[in-house]
């Protein structure tokens, strides 16, 4: 009877290892689904961080454009400098004469059927965006007011027609962050 007993008695402590077991099974199961949705939130989260990152790239590169934009300008600025005195066209004699021309997508002042600059825009994702890609002024014709005369004929259509401008050129972009009289028409990123 003792062997018995003792049969008894280990089955009764292997059906509380059983138990036990089970119990224990039961939360290692309710740990990996709730590492599970973890897992996923962070899948989730991971889609967007690429797109993320590109977005910060993108604001960086803009940051180093503007930059590259401002040096430019101060070289210019000292190239003008050391030009003074030269046999130059005033800015005054060359607007004289010289007529903007729009174009689909954007305008160009020509003086006796030359080029002087041009300004340029692409339609934005939205309806009510113009992105402001690129301005240009013959070398020999930069130092005066050519650059900003085009600039202001762009705004000045763009409030005709009610769009914000998105600057993605440089100069654009370096105009805006300078002067005020832009606020109302840049659309800011």
């Amino acid at each position: 009877m003792a062997m018995l007993k003792t049969i008894k008695t280990s089955i009764n402590d292997t059906k509380e290892a059983l138990d036990g077991i089970k119990q224990s099974m039961n939360g290692v199961k309710e740990e990996l689904d709730t590492l599970k949705g973890n897992l996923a939130k962070v899948q989730e989260q991971a889609k967007d961080k690429p797109a993320k990152l590109k977005s910060s790239l993108s604001y960086l590169k803009l940051g180093i454009a503007d930059a590259k934009a401002t040096v430019s300008e101060t070289k210019q600025g000292v190239a003008e400098v050391k030009d003074a005195g030269k046999d130059r066209e005033p800015a005054g004699s060359l607007i004289a004469g010289a007529e903007f021309i729009r174009e689909k997508s954007g305008f160009k002042l020509k003086r006796a059927g030359e080029v002087i600059g041009e300004i340029t825009y692409a339609e934005g994702p939205e309806a009510d965006m113009w992105m402001a890609n690129h301005t240009y002024v013959k070398p020999e014709h930069r130092g005066g007011s050519v650059a900003k005369l085009l600039l202001d004929r762009l705004v000045e259509e763009a409030r005709m027609e009610g769009k914000m401008i998105f600057p993605v050129c440089s100069y654009v972009r370096a105009q805006f962050k300078r002067h005020d009289e832009y606020r109302d028409v840049w659309h800011e990123y």
